[in-house]
């Protein structure tokens, strides 16, 4: 095996362990809701994520990086990419299954690439087909458990709720394309964390976050160490480096995973047992992500299309 067979390898297995630690994220999230506010959640995900990855991930940072005229990209960044991402789906697992979330994750490379369409990309028969699918796998997921009370509260509250975290990840993307080009992924990661907990610790402080963990339970802390190392650090750093080496859109295929990860965890963690409506929604989901890439082939128009958890 050549020396460039082994690189890849490596890759492929970064990328796809990347995508399982993110899918089994959710369960150890709706572990957590129960013992920390979605608060306290985010703020040490912040911060153990933005510490190793300060460490591991290569990314060297001067003051200029810091001036008024990119800070404010990065502060909107982020918002949209982590610290109210992460709220809204912390949030979101105390009133829905962890199992929803992983199948609506999932349609994000498809909203993606809808709003690319609404801001003048031109929408082929394939990407119509797949925002169709995506759409309604996404509402047979949601409404799965809600029989003729398709809109019955809390359960469908956290669904919408996920499904909107889906589009602030989409606006996220965007904002990666267009802004920061010149910094490798693992920079701009790596700055988004800093600032997000930069931004979200006087709120913490004020809200007496500190004194939430004095009653955090073996498992809860199992479960923010799986979400500060493995979810907000090794799959970032993971990620990134597949990226930059397979390439965005090879990189986004694997975001199939994801769902399938959870699916698992969830059960395995929480005995959660998909309905065959939730998970024929996701298959729906998953044919929709598979046109949206098939159609893709200008390279970076996914980029960073797989949604942290």
């Amino acid at each position: 095996m050549s020396t460039n067979d082994k690189n890849n390898n490596w890759l492929y297995f970064q990328v796809v362990v990347a995508a399982a630690v993110w899918g089994a994220a959710y369960p150890f999230t709706k572990i957590l809701v129960a013992e920390l506010s979605p608060l306290s959640i985010v703020t040490f995900r912040a911060l153990t994520g933005a510490l190793l990855l300060l460490v591991f991930s290569g990314s060297r940072f001067e003051l200029k990086d810091f001036r008024p005229a990119i800070l404010w990209r990065l502060l909107v960044m982020s918002a949209l990419g982590i610290s109210s991402q992460q709220y809204m789906q912390s949030y979101a697992l105390k009133y829905t299954e962890a199992s929803h979330a992983g199948w609506l994750i999932a349609s994000t490379p498809i909203i993606v690439a809808g709003l690319m369409a609404a801001l003048g990309e031109k929408i082929g028969a394939l990407k119509l087909t797949a925002f169709l699918l995506g759409f309604a796998g996404a509402m047979l997921v949601v409404f799965a458990k809600a029989g003729t009370g398709a809109f019955a509260l809390p359960s469908t509250r956290g669904d919408l709720i996920l499904l909107f975290t889906c589009l602030t990840w989409a606006f996220y993307v965007l904002c990666a394309k267009k802004w920061l080009t010149s910094w490798r992924p693992a920079k701009v990661t790596t700055a988004t964390m800093l600032v997000a907990l930069a931004s979200v610790l006087p709120f913490w402080f004020a809200a007496g976050g500190p004194a939430e963990f004095a009653n955090v339970s073996a498992a809860g802390w199992l479960s923010l160490g799986y979400l500060g190392v493995l979810s907000s650090a090794l799959g970032y750093l993971f990620w990134n480096n597949a990226v930059e080496g397979l390439g965005a859109v090879k990189a986004s295929y694997f975001i199939n995973v994801e769902p399938f990860s959870t699916l698992l965890s969830a059960y395995l963690l929480l005995g959660e047992r998909a309905t065959l409506a939730a998970f024929a929604g996701g298959l729906l989901i998953m044919a929709g992500v598979y046109l949206v890439n098939m159609k893709e082939g200008r390279a970076g128009a996914l980029k960073g299309a797989s949604i942290n958890a």
